[in-house]
């Protein structure tokens, strides 16, 4: 039965192996590749320009991670201040960099249907006095008119915005109050790793390529993608190894390190169009077969749903009563908060079509 739900897998792509030891060579060593460099934007070409040629920026670059496009964007606020407010609803990886370099952070509330809470946004601003907000546009939902008044107001007291776009990667949401623009690529495309930082300023650093990590994550990919061929659960079995040693190795020091030139080869065969458009057919499909189902509840309206989607969400009050039986017909939901917050999500990118999603309603449904 077709999986739904598993990492991105690779097929037939060379797999090279950048050193004779899976330790990144160099090290210690600075290349001279440009950690961040001006764009040279093409349109339609996610590889250069995810964001569209229009909105090319000085200090645009590809990181090998998110976490340290924020932590470059954190070391260089540093100046001003280092306190930061984070969204209730955030990962590991957003509140890493502030960690390890010294800042107070304070959580701010997320209200049921993923939109701040701005009259406790506003309290706690005017009593902690951040230099830095990070915010996240959720699942393929932009910023509404009242969060964004928030946020000018917040910036004309002198705090800068970092917007999170990793689960809206495709937003053309560019406004003036906001100097600071990220986001995870490689978890919208089968590639090892890419990231992006977008901002008015001219960053200037140079770094090299995250080679242990990315010779493993493409191994562990490309292992999935012999399993989804042979079925051999050995195979599988690995590519999870792999995968956990990956995110052990993630959890080292903060360093940044320039996407890898396998990951930017890959991404330029992506045609990025079509992608978001199966993304958002897909969250729709889900969208009308779920509105009525009686064991789990929507976010939102599909009318918030303004750009293509990471994920389709939904709450149940069981998680993993839920994740046990949909596993069971080789679906698999994803928990990326706390269990507590009762969400989980649906995968709906590329490899997917509605007959896949229909699967889904129905297995929901019997859950």
């Amino acid at each position: 039965m077709k999986e739904i739900g598993s990492i991105f897998p690779l097929y037939e792509r060379p797999l090279t192996r950048p050193s004779d030891t899976l330790s990144p060579k160099g090290e210690g060593e600075v290349s001279n590749t440009p950690l961040l460099e001006p764009s040279q934007a093409i349109k339609g070409n996610i590889f250069l320009a995810p964001w569209g040629e229009d909105a090319r920026r000085a200090g645009e670059g590809r990181l090998s991670f998110c976490r340290e496009a924020i932590y470059l964007i954190a070391k260089k606020e540093m100046a001003n201040g280092k306190k930061v407010m984070l969204p209730k609803y955030t990962c590991d990886t957003v509140i890493a960099p502030f960690q390890q370099l010294g800042y107070d952070y304070q959580f701010y509330p997320v209200c049921k249907d993923l939109t701040i809470d701005i009259p406790k946004a506003k309290e706690i601003f005017s009593e902690f006095h951040p230099n830095l907000i990070v915010v996240h546009p959720y699942f393929g939902m932009d910023l509404t008119e009242q969060e964004l008044d928030m946020l000018e107001e917040m910036h004309k007291s002198g705090c800068e915005i970092i917007l999170d776009l990793t689960q809206c990667l495709f937003s053309t949401m560019r406004l003036p109050f906001i100097k600071y623009y990220v986001g995870s690529i490689r978890k919208w495309f089968a590639i090892p790793d890419g990231a992006f930082l977008e901002t008015s300023d001219e960053m200037g650093i140079f770094g090299v390529e995250n080679e242990e990590i990315v010779y493993l994550q493409t191994k562990a990919m490309k292992l999935r993608g012999e399993y989804f061929q042979t079925g051999d659960i050995n195979t599988k079995n690995e590519s999870i190894r792999l995968s956990h040693e990956v995110e052990r190795l993630m959890t080292r020091p903060i360093t940044p390190h320039v996407m890898a030139s396998v990951s930017r080869e890959f991404l330029a065969s992506e045609d990025a169009d079509i992608q978001q458009k199966i993304r958002i057919e897909n969250y729709k499909r889900l969208y009308e077969g779920l509105k009525d189902a009686k064991n789990i509840e929507l976010i939102a309206d599909i009318s918030r749903l303004t750009t293509a989607p990471l994920f389709f969400p939904f709450r149940v009050d069981n998680i993993s009563e839920m994740q046990k039986k949909l596993a069971q017909k080789s679906i698999y939901a994803r928990l990326i908060w706390e269990e507590e917050d009762r969400i989980l999500t649906i995968t709906v990118d590329q490899r997917y079509d509605l007959s896949d999603m229909d699967r889904v309603i129905a297995a929901i449904k019997e859950g």
